[in-house]
C-alpha cells in the first residue's frame, strides 16, 4: 500500500478498534448493572438496562460493516487479518450477551415484585463478570495471559450452576411457596452460566488472534 492509502487504512482499522472497545465497554456495564440491580431490587435500572441493548444491537451491525469494508478494500495480511475476522466473531458473542442482560435484567424486575432469590448468587456473578472483563481485554489488549485465566473460571462456574440448580429444586419441592421466586433466580443463574461461556468464546478467540491457535472445542489451551 503507497503512504496515501496505508495513513486511510490504520484510520479504518483503529476505527474498528474503537466501535469494538465500545461495544464491549457497554456490554460490560449492562452485565455490572443487572447484578446491581438485582443487589438493589432497582427496577429503573433493570429497564435502562433494556434500552442500552439497541445501542449494542447497532453497533454490531457497523462493526459488521467496518470489517467487511477493511476486508474487501485493503485485503489485509498476518495479525491484522486474524484481528478483522475475529473482530466479526466476537461482537457476536457480546451482542448475545447484551441479550442475556436484558433477560436478566426482566427476571430481576420479576423477583423484585415476587421476592428475594432463594439462594445468593453474588459469588458466581463476580467470577462471571471477571470472566467476561479479562476475555474481552485480552482481545483489545493482545493478552494472552488473561485469556488463560478465563478458562479456568470456566468450570467453577459450570459447578455452581449445578449446584444452585440442584437445591432450588430440592428447596421447592419442600416449601413450594418458593416456585414463584425459584423460576426467576433459576433462569438468572442459567443466563450467569451462558455469560461466561461467551467470555470462554472470546478468549478463544483472542487466543488465535493472538497465537494463531485454535483452540475451540477442547483444542489444546
Amino acid at each position: 500500500m503507497d503512504h496515501h492509502i496505508d495513513r486511510h487504512y490504520d484510520e479504518a482499522l483503529n476505527s474498528l478498534k474503537q466501535q469494538i472497545l465500545l461495544m464491549g465497554s457497554k456490554v460490560e456495564v449492562m452485565v455490572s448493572d443487572c447484578v446491581r440491580a438485582l443487589k438493589e431490587k432497582d427496577t429503573k435500572l433493570a429497564e435502562r438496562i433494556m434500552e442500552t441493548d439497541r445501542a449494542v444491537n447497532a453497533l454490531e451491525v457497523a462493526i459488521d460493516e467496518q470489517c467487511i469494508e477493511l476486508l474487501a478494500r485493503y485485503q489485509p495480511a498476518a495479525s491484522d487479518l486474524r484481528f478483522i475476522t475475529r473482530g466479526l466473531k466476537i461482537v457476536t458473542d457480546l451482542e448475545r450477551i447484551g441479550d442475556l442482560a436484558v433477560n436478566f435484567a426482566q427476571r430481576v424486575k420479576e423477583l423484585v415484585e415476587q421476592g428475594a432469590p432463594p439462594v445468593d448468587v453474588t459469588k458466581m456473578a463476580e467470577i462471571v463478570q471477571k470472566m467476561l472483563k479479562d476475555s474481552f481485554n485480552a482481545f483489545v489488549e493482545g493478552n494472552a495471559e488473561k485469556a488463560d485465566g478465563v478458562f479456568k473460571h470456566d468450570d467453577a462456574v459450570d459447578e455452581m450452576t449445578k449446584k444452585f440448580v440442584n437445591e432450588l429444586i430440592e428447596r421447592t419441592a419442600s416449601e413450594p411457596g418458593l416456585i414463584k421466586t425459584a423460576f426467576p433466580t433459576t433462569s438468572i443463574i442459567r443466563y450467569l452460566e451462558r455469560i461466561a461461556d461467551h467470555a470462554t468464546n472470546i478468549a478463544e478467540l483472542a487466543i488465535f488472534m493472538i497465537r494463531g491457535r485454535d483452540v475451540r472445542h477442547g483444542g489444546p489451551k
